[in-house]
């Protein structure tokens, strides 16, 4: 019975009919309909949030590695950049065998988790009394790690989709990707405003400064991003 659900799951949600046929008209109904739409537009703002990951502390990254630890030089910064890419590149792969086998919504929420842990880990790599850099280039993959989740994504909007609405839905993914990596910076630059030396919460050693607090801000946009996800991707 539970892989009767899991087949159900991972075949597309409608099929490639022709529009005004008559078979179209049976299968698609207009609250089916609504649901999917839903559900693609939770899978916009899931392509669009890895996107922001990547870009809202590319500005920033350098100063605040300079700050935490002296050591690090400009080598250094091009693996700290590099670690976002190739931890999307391994999970990719992993992500996407996870969805072939268990409903899709498992590797969403997985790797969603992944990066608001990453996150916060970046918001603490001034913490340890040495190595800090490194605290960032593990922080900094593991958000790649997290952003693992584009080939689910665009397997479940190919999937829920018909094959007269699949190219715009797939351009519209693409789209939203690439606004995310052009906000990501405007974002930084909003949160620049706190100041460097922003305020500290003592209690859990927590700076919240213009390096922090844009971390913090994705962590928080991927917490919602899981919640819909659960309310809205699971009833499709």
């Amino acid at each position: 019975m539970a892989s009767l659900g899991i087949q159900a799951e991972q075949e597309p949600l409608i099929g490639d009919r022709t529009p005004g046929s008559r078979e179209w008209e049976i299968i698609e109904t207009e609250e089916h309909y609504k649901s999917r739409w839903r559900s693609i537009r939770i899978l916009y703002l899931t392509m669009f949030l890895s996107s922001v990951g990547f870009s809202i502390v590319i500005m920033s990254i350098w100063p605040y590695l300079q700050k935490i630890d002296q050591t690090a030089d400009a080598s250094f910064l091009g693996w700290v950049i590099a670690s976002f890419s190739l931890g999307q590149m391994v999970a990719s792969p992993i992500f996407g065998l996870w969805s072939n086998y268990r409903p899709r919504k498992e590797p969403l929420i997985v790797s969603i988790l992944i990066s608001v842990a990453a996150n916060c880990l970046y918001a603490y790599v001034h913490v340890p009394a040495s190595h800090n850099k490194y605290y960032m280039l593990v922080a900094r993959g593991l958000v790649g790690f997290g952003s693992g989740n584009v080939a689910v994504v665009r397997s479940y909007i190919a999937g829920a989709t018909s094959l007269q609405e699949r190219t715009n839905s797939m351009a519209n993914t693409s789209a939203c990707q690439a606004l995310g990596f052009i906000l990501g910076p405007v974002f930084q630059t909003c949160f620049a405003l706190i100041g460097e030396k922003g305020m500290t919460w003592e209690t859990i050693k927590l700076q919240i400064n213009m390096y922090t607090a844009p971390v913090l801000f994705g962590a928080f946009l991927g917490v919602l991003n899981i919640l819909l996800i659960l309310t809205i991707l699971s009833k499709c």
